[in-house]
């Protein structure tokens, strides 16, 4: 439950002055005693003492945040200027105390602009009583990726500074005060800082968009004015917002923030704060494993800071499909070995580990350190010969062993074994999908297209069944990734396996899948999606219609409500004449697609402009659908208020 309070200067049957002028029914006892200290409010030094209308608007907006007891407090102050008696120096501070699950899930900055806050008393008398807020709706003036152009568009280094309040906040506990004319660019450097720090730590961070003694202010960040910070005698340091960032070295978890909104990666960040949740001081080794599973190389030092994390039992379960193996040192492979819970994955840490200690002496006494399902049997393996070799990655070493010996490996041997591997005979088990990986990585040359050409012959022989269970995502990586290598060609089925797969992982359209589908000429399902590629870049929509009709193969599904995705940013005008110009089946799945993904206010209406535009599609119905919401009629009506046909075309549409 969350309850609101407002405190101005007014006049009441047992006293007049600043009081309590309006509550929620409920309040818990000993609220008002604890929200009190944060409701004063002093105007700038140099702000007008005797205010028109025009100048009060310009005042700094006070909005902070703080952690009272169990509760938490939001606080929003506006200067007034008057009072009942005509005296200057009235303000009006409304606090809302909520209980913590109230705000679960959501940064406190997010409140900003919430349409819960009062700018004046209005008809308030002492002893009224507010509405109780059950789960109250934040304001919608931080979209993290509108930070994040705000952020690239700023002077004076934006990220350095970043990086500086990042660490700041993570690595000390004084106060950061940040001086600006505009309470709003504080807010929004509140924002970021918030959108980077994990949501545990952000509900806990206390702040202030203004103040006027922000040495003495209860909150860690506070906010304030150029006048005040000049009026001031301190010692104290501020971050002037107008000014050049101070030098400073980040933190690896500083540098991956700024790294992460330079490129406006939002999943990225999200992933960084998930990891650096698991721990009071797991920022460091969040960088660290945040960076390995971007396949960033770190070394054995850095690998040491995400022990913990590795070791963690809430680790989040995407970390262990994008750590790379081979990139692993030997202690943050044994941690995945023995804390991994998927088997596949544990087994490739071991046999990560397995590889170091074979290659280097000063791991040899540490086999105790992992487990794999026969050691003994990989170390004495390295003896034998290439046709009797027991698995994939013991022939691909034995392979490399033999050339090191200089008895070379006959490719033709190397390939006929590698396909009775993947595609067995009998009742011996398929091949592990760690074990491709670990071979294809182990050899190189003439030996590794050896081996690839008798995997593939054996994955693409070997049945659908097979393909599903060997073609694990890791496994379709490394295989796109030697295409050049790969007779991929002559095995369409196990073309189109790795294309799905790409395409599901890293999308339709991304670099990974598209680097694939360019290296098959002559398969549909691969010329489908490079026809998708390039609709989003046509200016023309009637060229962009002719282009989308190119677009077909097994993956043409797929295909083009990616191209729906990449054109929802495109004007509802361009939508709706590629909408009128295209053949049904194409536009019939564009537009399912983009009324699935309409998720927000903004998407839906520029949707609702794309079927104004282009009448006579599935869109009417959604359109209708969205219309039986008279507030959203009136929003609509508002939204195109500037377009009188559209607006007919809503209201014909609505009847």
């Amino acid at each position: 439950m969350a309850w609101q309070l407002h405190y101005t200067s007014a006049r009441s049957a047992e006293h007049s002055g600043f009081q309590f002028t309006a509550v929620s029914p409920g309040l818990p006892p000993g609220a008002e005693a604890a929200v009190s200290p944060y409701l004063g409010y002093l105007p700038p030094p140099d702000a007008p003492a005797s205010p028109g209308a025009a100048e009060l608007a310009r005042f700094p907006v006070a909005f902070g945040y703080d952690v009272i007891g169990e509760r938490r407090l939001l606080v929003r102050s506006r200067y007034l200027g008057r009072d009942y008696s005509g005296r200057f120096g009235n303000f009006l501070a409304h606090a809302v105390v909520a209980d913590p699950a109230e705000l679960e899930g959501l940064r406190p900055i997010e409140f900003w602009r919430a349409p819960f806050w009062a700018d004046s008393p209005g008809a308030d008398l002492p002893g009224a009583d507010l509405p109780l807020l059950e789960y109250p709706p934040p304001g919608d003036a931080f979209d993290p990726e509108a930070l994040g152009r705000w952020l690239a568009a700023l002077d004076h280094d934006p990220y350095s500074r970043l990086a500086a309040l990042v660490d700041a906040v993570c690595t000390t506990s004084e106060r950061l005060v940040l001086v600006s004319p505009d309470t709003e660019e504080t807010a929004r450097w509140i924002a970021v800082l918030s959108y980077s720090l994990p949501v545990p730590r952000a509900a806990l961070l206390s702040f202030t968009t203004y103040t006027a003694d922000p040495v003495a202010c209860p909150h860690r960040v506070a906010g304030t004015t150029p006048d005040v910070w000049a009026s001031l005698r301190t010692d104290q340091t501020a971050h002037r917002l107008d000014a050049p960032a101070p030098e400073h070295g980040p933190s690896r978890y500083a540098a991956a923030v700024t790294d992460a909104w330079r490129a406006l990666d939002l999943e990225g960040l999200d992933g960084l704060a998930e990891l650096a949740e698991l721990g009071e001081d797991a920022f460091e080794g969040a960088a660290v494993l945040t960076a390995l599973c971007l396949g960033e190389a770190a070394d054995e030092e850095a690998q040491a800071l995400a022990l913990p994390l590795v070791r963690h039992p809430a680790l989040p379960a995407w970390v262990w499909t994008r750590l790379p193996m081979d990139d692993l040192g030997f202690d943050l492979a044994a941690a995945v070995n023995r804390h991994c819970p998927e088997d596949v994955l544990a087994r490739a840490a071991g046999e990560r580990c397995a590889r170091l200690v074979l290659a280097t002496p000063a791991l040899r006494s540490r086999t105790g350190d992992f487990a794999l399902d026969d050691p003994a049997e990989l170390v004495s393996g390295l003896g034998r010969q290439l046709a009797g070799a027991p698995s994939l990655p013991a022939l691909a070493e034995l392979t490399v062993v033999a050339e090191r010996l200089g008895v070379p490996a006959v490719p033709e041997t190397t390939r006929r074994c590698a396909f009775l591997l993947v595609n067995p005979r009998g009742d011996r088990a398929a091949v592990a999908p760690q074990d491709v990986v670990t071979a294809v990585e182990t050899v190189a040359g003439t030996a590794r297209r050896a081996l690839l050409a008798g995997v593939v012959d054996g994955l693409e022989r070997g049945g659908a069944l097979l393909r599903r269970e060997v073609l694990t995502g890791l496994v379709c990586d490394r295989l796109a990734g030697l295409a050049g290598e790969c007779p991929l060609r002559r095995a369409p089925e196990v073309a189109l396996h790795l294309l799905r797969s790409l395409a599901a992982r890293h999308g339709v359209l991304g670099e990974p899948t598209l680097r694939l589908a360019e290296a098959l000429p002559h398969n549909s399902a691969a010329e489908g999606l490079l026809a998708a590629r390039d609709v989003p870049g046509e200016h023309d929509p009637q060229a962009a219609a002719r282009t989308l009709e190119r677009i077909g193969g097994a993956l043409s599904g797929p295909a083009v409500q990616a191209v729906a995705d990449a054109l929802t940013g495109r004007s509802p005008a361009f939508r709706a004449a590629l909408v009128s110009a295209s053949a049904e089946r194409p536009r019939d799945l564009l537009l399912h697609r983009w009324m699935e993904t309409a998720r927000q206010r903004s998407e839906r209406f520029e949707l609702v402009g794309v079927a104004l535009r282009a009448p006579g599609t599935p869109l009417d119905g959604w359109v209708r659908e969205q219309l039986r919401k008279r507030f959203t009629l009136l929003q609509l009506e508002t939204y195109f208020r500037d377009d009188q046909k559209l607006r007919a075309a809503l209201r014909e549409l609505r009847e």
